[in-house]
Parts: C-alpha cells; sequence; structure tokens
C-alpha cells in the first residue's frame, strides 16, 4: 500500500480534508457507464476517467505535434547540414527521431488514467504519469492542493491536483472547480455520511442507509461546513435519533 513520503509533512498548502461546500458536480444516471465520463458509480465505488481531464483536444495536439515538430526537425537538420556540408551527429538526430515516435505512439496506446474511489475500502487509486502504475493508498493520508501548471497564450485555471506517494509529482483530477471537486470527493469518501446529490446514486441510497443504520450511524470521517441529510426526513430523523446527530 503506497503512502507519501513523511519528509513532505502535513504542512501547508494542502486542502483539509472537509466538505468545504455543496458541490455543484451531480453525477447523472445517464453518464455512468459512459468511457468519457464516469465508468461506475455507486455505494461502493466511484470511478471516473481522468484520462481526458481537461480539453482532450489539447492533449491530442500535445503528442501528435510533438512527435511531428520532431520528425521535422530531424529532416530539417539533415537538409541544411547537408547542403552546407556539415558533418551529422547520427545520435542526436537519432534519440530527437525517437523521441518524436514515443509522442506519437503513446497517444495510441497510453493507458486507463482513472481515478477511483473506494468508499468502503476507504481507499484511494491516483493516475500516474505515461505508463507508470498508478498509486493505491488510504484517502487519509491523500494529500490534494490547487494546481496551475501552464501559461502562455492558452492557460486554463487552477485544477485539483493529488501527491503522488513519491512526494514529488502530482497529477490534476476532476476539473476546475477546485473546492467543488474535493468537497464531493470527501463527501464520497466520507462512508459514515448519506451519498453526495446526484441521480447516479439515488438507486443506491436505501441500501446505503441500511448500511449505516446497521452499524449505529457512526459519526462523520471527516467535518463538513454544510449539512449532509438523509433523503428522507423520516431516515433523518431516525439517524438522530440512532447516531445523535
Amino acid at each position: 500500500m503506497a503512502k507519501i513520503k513523511k519528509r513532505y509533512g502535513k504542512w501547508g498548502g494542502y486542502l483539509e480534508k472537509l466538505i468545504y461546500e455543496k458541490p455543484k458536480r451531480k453525477v447523472e444516471k445517464e453518464k455512468v457507464n459512459d468511457p468519457d465520463y464516469y465508468v461506475r458509480v455507486d455505494n461502493q465505488f466511484f470511478i471516473m476517467n481522468n484520462g481526458l481531464i481537461g480539453n482532450v483536444y489539447i492533449y491530442i495536439y500535445i503528442y501528435i505535434y510533438t512527435g511531428l515538430a520532431g520528425y521535422f526537425f530531424v529532416l530539417f537538420t539533415v537538409v541544411v547540414r547537408l547542403f552546407f556540408n556539415k558533418s551529422l551527429s547520427f545520435i542526436f538526430l537519432f534519440l530527437l527521431f525517437l523521441l518524436g515516435t514515443f509522442f506519437i505512439a503513446y497517444h495510441y496506446t497510453r493507458p486507463k488514467k482513472e481515478l477511483v474511489l473506494n468508499r468502503l475500502g476507504g481507499l484511494i487509486t491516483i493516475p500516474n504519469t505515461l505508463y507508470f502504475k498508478p498509486y493505491t493508498m488510504p484517502f487519509k493520508d491523500a494529500l490534494a492542493a490547487w494546481s496551475v501548471k501552464n501559461s502562455g497564450i492558452n492557460p486554463t485555471g487552477p485544477s485539483l491536483s493529488l501527491l503522488h506517494p513519491n512526494g514529488f509529482t502530482s497529477i490534476d483530477v476532476m476539473g476546475h472547480e477546485v473546492i467543488e471537486d474535493w468537497s464531493f470527493i470527501v463527501w464520497y469518501m466520507d462512508k459514515n455520511r448519506p451519498l453526495p446529490p446526484g441521480s447516479a446514486f439515488d438507486e443506491y441510497r436505501k441500501s446505503d442507509y441500511e448500511r449505516r443504520k446497521a452499524e449505529g450511524f457512526p459519526k462523520p470521517l471527516y467535518p463538513s461546513k454544510i449539512s449532509t441529510p438523509e433523503a428522507t426526513k423520516e431516515q433523518q430523523a431516525e439517524r438522530k435519533r440512532i447516531g445523535g446527530w
């Protein structure tokens, strides 16, 4: 089981495991099982395709055009240096050719990049970069922060970023509504609370309620600045009577 290296500690810059506000992200039932959105959504797992985070076309341009740029540079260098009777560094050109090939090949062979929330197991699986395996770790040890990784003529807003257990790299997840998306994740991963808003969860609310009732409605794992009531007033009254909250 992966765990973030202790040398980074719990110091500033990380978001508290707190439901800051009611998330606007409401997972709709019709988007479940659509590989472009949510692979699985129920009372046990929330699995989201993280490979399409942001604008997918931007990533296509990066992979394809970077590869083509490498090929063009190799061809341009060869033509110019031959024209001026200059010697060629074939090793450098070969490495550049391989780099261009890699970017194009990676576009067509890149592995699945899925954000996996295991509600009952208390685990989160964070996608990794390139072909490296994803990290699975206890959610209580996960660190989240704001991320602004781009600039220039087409900058995007900040993203929710999860730190990898290596303590150095991170991955952007979900979208650009940092506080709302993090609130959604914390809410879903608090197995002692009702499921968050969204029609995709509706058919699982009763069974999730019965599970928590059988456990005596234990207190929430993480704090919240907003109310997280049960689906009905009757269920809410029962939770308060048994669990006291």
